[in-house]
């Protein structure tokens, strides 16, 4: 799978640029703040249907213009030996998705044919950040190469939503208790099915991650990933997730109801980060955190080719300023192995590649020179 060209129009602040990429290591560089990410995100943005730096899509669209909130993004791949033209057009507040010319397709027909790996500076802190951190991980991660996972967090979050709202209205209206039935239900239904996701999503991360934490740390530390529920001790099959989730939702529903909250769920769970069986985030040096956090997202790489045969588009937004020498050589040595867009304002690293297989892009104001 590649990325062979794209096209930015009215995107962030590019008017009109069109880019040509090697199938392998595409280098991003320039000064600051000169759209070397904004690049990266019209990519991201095409492959996964939304945006990693805003909720807003008119955020995205070029200031200043005549039509207000009007954009496209447009690429050319190759994905299972077949070209393919792909389009996100963005116009009076809704998305339209096309698919070698033909309009109306939806978002997964081009998540099919195109998939991006992120990897940022924040990225690093997964280890050491609290477990929204790390849920916001999983959920990316999940949904990056299962489709069928971010329909099921959404409803699970309007749920867990509209649930909340009516805790909130039996502390004034004890009546209305009756109504959390219902929605018990619905939480259920969905917050089981997350979980399945997750522990699913764990097994592969754990057959990855572990001997590229072994590589990367040159076989002096052992990693181990351990899925944190306050529903579950351990693994457990569909209906015994549904019952533990049932009866646990039954028994703290007059907490829920006093703190106008639900207290348990998928929505507070973690994801247990181990270095020599002690806690990471507690325990672990800077450096052990981070080589940690690098194993996990590296780890997208492999888990990808494992499912759809092909490797998936890596994207490196600024992530090898924030690494020392031995970190920059363990990554640059995989990503040599996919195609890789990596923004940088030195490009120096890029001299370890050989000339056919890199191409280097300098971006000035929006354009390429």
């Amino acid at each position: 799978m590649i990325v062979t060209g794209l096209t930015l129009r009215r995107f962030r602040n590019y008017s009109e640029e069109t880019f040509d990429f090697s199938p392998r290591i595409n280098v991003i560089t320039g000064d600051n703040a000169q759209g070397k990410t904004n690049l990266l995100e019209g990519l991201f943005l095409l492959s996964r249907g939304y945006s990693h730096r805003t909720h807003h899509m008119a955020d995205l669209a070029m200031q200043g213009e005549k039509a207000p909130g009007r954009f496209a993004i447009e690429a050319e791949v190759t994905a299972h030996q077949t070209r393919h033209r792909l389009a996100l057009l963005m116009k009076g507040g809704s998305k339209e998705w096309v698919v070698d010319g033909h309009k109306g397709r939806r978002q997964r027909d081009v998540h099919r044919l195109m998939h991006t790996i992120l990897f940022e500076p924040d990225d690093l802190r997964i280890v050491k950040a609290g477990p929204a951190r790390r849920r916001q991980f999983i959920n990316e991660e999940i949904s990056g190469y299962l489709p069928g996972y971010l329909p099921v967090l959404k409803t699970y979050k309007k749920t867990l939503s509209q649930r909340n709202a009516l805790l909130k209205e039996v502390r004034r209206s004890p009546s209305a208790a009756v109504l959390l039935d219902g929605w018990d239900a619905q939480l259920v239904e969905s917050g089981t099915k997350l979980v399945r996701y997750r522990l699913a999503y764990l097994k592969r991360l754990n057959e990855t991650a572990k001997p590229l934490h072994d590589s990367l740390s040159n076989h002096k530390e052992r990693l181990s990933l351990a899925y944190s529920s306050n529903l579950i001790d351990k693994a457990a099959d569909e209906h015994a997730i549904q019952a533990c989730f049932e009866a646990k939702l039954k028994d703290s529903r007059p907490q829920d109801i006093d703190r106008g909250a639900t207290g348990f769920g998928p929505h507070v769970d973690d994801l247990s980060i181990l270095i020599d069986g002690m806690e990471a985030r507690k325990f672990a040096s800077q450096g052990q955190q981070r080589t940690a956090a690098i194993a996990l997202k590296l780890s997208q790489i492999a888990i990808y080719q494992k499912i759809a045969g092909e490797s998936p588009i890596v994207l490196l937004d600024d992530i090898l300023s924030e690494l020392d020498d031995v970190r920059q050589e363990k990554i640059l040595e995989i990503l040599g192995q996919t195609q890789a867009f990596i923004t940088c304002t030195d490009s120096r690293f890029s001299d370890r590649y050989p000339e056919a297989m890199k191409k280097i892009i300098t971006i000035s104001h929006g354009h390429q020179i």
